[in-house]
């Protein structure tokens, strides 16, 4: 589209940030594209797996009641391919919390290296659409609000 610009990741925040949530996820055979690769679209899934086991430690399930997260976003970045065999560790924080939604942050590393980044939008909903969330849940994303780190910070602050 003529005039309109893809957002991108703020790559240098994310590398000197504090993630407050992290998970090891081994590459599996089936995940791998021809070039011997983990494949670009089994990306998602890892890192969906990842984010399950952010949603138990915000205790999502038992925060939501009969309410229920929808991803309504997501942004992911290449910087560096993935092999296998190996593992893939994924560091997951909030970025933002709304009314309805909040987004998350993660980056995945393998062999130190810093391979993926993306950015997730997540609303909150009951039968009829968007619902608030639930203040029990927003207590428990506010505890895991991604940190800048003395070295991500500018002067200013």
């Amino acid at each position: 589209m003529k005039g309109t610009a893809l957002a991108r990741i703020d790559r240098a925040a994310l590398d000197n940030a504090s993630f407050p949530a992290a998970v090891t996820i081994p590459t599996r055979f089936a995940d791998l594209d021809l070039q011997g690769h983990v494949n670009n679209a089994a990306v998602p899934v890892i890192l969906q797996e990842a984010r399950v086991a952010f949603n138990t430690a915000v205790d999502m399930r038992g925060q939501l009641g009969g309410l229920r997260p929808m991803v309504a976003g997501i942004t992911i970045e290449y910087a560096a391919e993935l092999t296998h065999p190996g593992e893939i560790e994924i560091l997951t924080a909030v970025s933002k919390i709304g009314r309805t939604s909040f987004t998350i942050q993660q980056v995945a590393r393998q062999k130190g290296r810093t391979a993926i980044y993306a950015e997730t939008t997540l609303v909150i909903a009951d039968a009829t659409g968007a619902a608030a969330l639930p203040e029990g849940l927003r207590c428990n994303l506010e505890a895991l609000l991604l940190r800048q780190t003395k070295e991500g910070m500018n002067s200013d602050g």
